[in-house]
C-alpha cells in the first residue's frame, strides 16, 4: 500500500522550515531561477538539491557528469558535496544562463571545482567517451526528447557501482495520461521518450532501480555490471 501525502503549502513551508540544509548561495540562486518565468519549472526543488548532495557523499563521488546546467543550482549543490579534488563537467548550450550559474559558483567559492561546457550535449557526451572519462556519479536533467541517447551514453561513462540520477521521470503524470488538452505541442515528444527511457531502465539487467515518486519523479539507477 502507497500512503500518498497532499503536498499543501502550509506541507511544504514545513519542508521548508526542517527538511533539508541550504547554503546561503543556493537559496539566492533558487531565487534567481523563480525570475525566469515559465523556465523556472526547469530548477530542482531544494530538498532535491539535498538528496543529490547525500548521493555525492554517500558513492565518495569524485567525477560527477551533469547534463543540463540553467542557473547552475544542482551543479553548485554537488559541488559544495565533493572534497577538494571533486570535479563536476557540468553541459549546457545556453551561454547566457552558464553565465548566471558561473557567478553564483564563483560567489560560493566552489568554481574550480566545475568544469562548464557549452554546446549540444550529445556531441559532448560522444567527446567524452572517445576520450575514455569515467564518473562516479551522472544527473540527467536536460532536455527530454533525448532522454534515450543521453541514458545510454551515460551507461558507457559511469563506472561499475557508479550512480545514474534521472530526473522528470514521471513527467507531471503524463507518462500515464499522455498529454492533455492545452498541453503544448513539445510535451508529445517528451512524454515518448520518457516512456521508453523508463522502459529501458526496468528492462536493463545492466542497472539497479529505484524511481522515487516525489516531485516529477525521479529515478536513481546504479550500474551493476
Amino acid at each position: 500500500m502507497r500512503i500518498n501525502i497532499p503536498v499543501t503549502p502550509e506541507l511544504e513551508a514545513y519542508i521548508d522550515e526542517v527538511g533539508y540544509r541550504e547554503h546561503p548561495v543556493l537559496s539566492a540562486c533558487r531565487a534567481e531561477a523563480q525570475t525566469r518565468g515559465a523556465m523556472s519549472v526547469m530548477q530542482i526543488a531544494p530538498e532535491q538539491g539535498a538528496l543529490l548532495q547525500m548521493l555525492v557523499e554517500l558513492t565518495g563521488a569524485r567525477r560527477v557528469l551533469e547534463l543540463g546546467t540553467f542557473t547552475g543550482y544542482s551543479a553548485l549543490a554537488m559541488a559544495l558535496a565533493l572534497g577538494d579534488d571533486g570535479q563536476i563537467v557540468t553541459i549546457d548550450n545556453d551561454g547566457d544562463i552558464l553565465q548566471v550559474a558561473l557567478a553564483y559558483w564563483a560567489e560560493a567559492g566552489v568554481t574550480q571545482k566545475i568544469d562548464a561546457r557549452r554546446g549540444d550535449a550529445l556531441d559532448a557526451l560522444d567527446v567524452l567517451q572517445r576520450d575514455g572519462a569515467q564518473f562516479d556519479l551522472v544527473f540527467i536533467d536536460a532536455d527530454k526528447p533525448n532522454y534515450p541517447a543521453y541514458l545510454e551514453r551515460a551507461i558507457n561513462l559511469v563506472r561499475i557501482g557508479g550512480l545514474i540520477v534521472i530526473d522528470d521521470t514521471l513527467i507531471h503524470g503524463r507518462v500515464v495520461t499522455g498529454p492533455l488538452a492545452g498541453d503544448p505541442s513539445y510535451v508529445q515528444p517528451a512524454v515518448d521518450a520518457m516512456r521508453e527511457v523508463n522502459r529501458r531502465l526496468r528492462d536493463d539487467d545492466r542497472l539497479t532501480i529505484a524511481m522515487l515518486p516525489s516531485h516529477d519523479g525521479m529515478t536513481l539507477a546504479r550500474r551493476r555490471r
